[in-house]
């Protein structure tokens, strides 16, 4: 008789492509704020406007909760997540250790190939920060910083770092509020780029950190508790 290691899983993958494609368009709405905190995903409307079944869409509303996109209420309603300062803290708390982590362990791998690509990418990053294009500035960022993170090999921790990088966001839209807040911000990836160029993992997790508190106390104030009145 044979084990269950004969049996094929194969089929699956479809059905979570489809899981995957609802739960990216539904991120894209919120984080673009075509869909606002408080905002109800009903299920049945949403498969209807998606053209796929309510299960896809039960699984993508799910795994956008443990994302923090959505949360759920007591009576099983899904809706858009409030943006709270909470919510933040914790975020931005586990990114200065998982993120300074990928960026010592990173450092020091990095090679020529990735230093060239990263030299390229904040030169379009600094071109992004003067328009002031969010979106591709996020987009670019996260290049950047991942080039370097890669280089590791250690494929769980960047995955769980992008992860939080992409929880966080909406947040993020917050901290980049001005041009002057995107000249920081981007003045700041000379010295990351500096630290992989030396090798020198510790240094390259300070300059993160840095970054990481610096991003966190220019929008912290901005953001309710989530004891504050809706």
């Amino acid at each position: 008789m044979e084990g269950p290691a004969a049996t094929p899983i194969s089929p699956l993958e479809e059905r979570e492509s489809i899981e995957q494609q609802v739960a990216r368009t539904l991120r894209g709405l919120i984080v673009d704020g075509k869909l606002p905190e408080g905002t109800p995903l009903v299920q049945r409307d949403l498969a209807q406007q998606l053209g796929v079944s309510p299960t896809p869409v039960r699984a993508g509303l799910s795994q956008l909760e443990r994302e923090g996109f959505v949360a759920f209420t007591p009576t099983g309603r899904a809706v858009v997540s409030r943006l709270t300062r909470e919510d933040f803290e914790e975020i931005y708390a586990a990114r200065l250790g998982l993120e300074g982590l990928a960026a010592r362990v990173g450092a020091t791998a990095v090679g020529r190939g990735e230093i060239a690509h990263m030299k390229e990418t904040l030169r379009v990053l600094r071109r992004l920060a003067a328009e002031q294009d969010v979106n591709e500035y996020l987009r670019g960022r996260w290049e950047f910083h991942a080039t370097c993170y890669r280089a590791s090999g250690r494929q769980r921790l960047v995955d769980e770092v992008e992860r939080l990088y992409w929880r966080a966001d909406r947040y993020n839209r917050l901290v980049l509020s001005t041009a002057e807040r995107f000249r920081e911000s981007v003045g700041r990836y000379q010295h990351f780029l500096a630290a992989c160029e030396a090798a020198d993992g510790a240094r390259a997790e300070e300059v993160v950190q840095e970054s990481i508190r610096w991003a966190f106390d220019r929008a912290a104030g901005s953001v309710p508790s989530e004891a504050d009145p809706r």
